[in-house]
């Protein structure tokens, strides 16, 4: 597995760069078959007012996948600890989906279950389902004035027709104060 480990404001010590390393390690050592690299960004935010400044952000790439977590404390190795335990969190929930569809593409037989049967199911840990559904009618916008209606809405983030591009784009607060824009790329 490859392992990239990258600062922005801040310079990594060897200490530092060993204690990331150990702990990425041992999560994905369980999981080598399946992350080919895994990348970690640790962050200084020079901001005083920002009281959790330590951040670091891995994106692990698996089979085409992208698993991703971003911490921050006031400690770099505390925020290592908590994106770690989140990291693992999610690629136990991966490996799980993976072996969950292995055994559903291995079933053939269809059973019979009964209302009561059903329930008792269903209460037992669920996979995530979509809940609820809205019709959202897109307009046509500059990514300028995306912004403009995202500050305006109080949400956290904007679906919309981007007039530049005529294609479908995303607009999003970051944590840093900025905006983020999602274009798609078909291909």
């Amino acid at each position: 597995m490859e392992l990239v480990i990258k600062g922005k404001n801040i310079e990594i010590t060897d200490s530092l760069r060993d204690y990331a390393a150990k702990k990425l390690g041992r999560i994905t050592k369980s999981a080598s078959d399946s992350v080919q690299s895994a990348h970690v960004e640790l962050t200084v935010i020079k901001n005083p007012s920002v009281a959790e400044n330590q951040v670091v952000e891995v994106t692990l790439f698996a089979n085409g996948n992208v698993i991703r977590g971003e911490e921050a404390s006031d400690s770099m190795y505390a925020s290592i600890d908590l994106v770690s335990d989140k990291i693992e969190r999610q690629l136990k929930r991966y490996k799980k989906r993976l072996e969950d569809r292995r055994h559903h593409r291995t079933k053939t037989s269809m059973a019979v279950v009964t209302e009561e049967e059903a329930a008792e199911i269903t209460t037992e840990e669920e996979a995530p389902q979509i809940v609820k559904a809205r019709d959202y009618e897109l307009k046509p916008l500059a990514p300028e004035d995306a912004a403009y209606h995202l500050d305006l809405s109080g949400k956290d983030f904007l679906v919309f027709l981007n007039r530049n591009t005529d294609q479908v784009s995303v607009i999003y607060h970051r944590r840093d104060g900025n905006y983020g824009l999602i274009e798609p790329n078909v291909g």
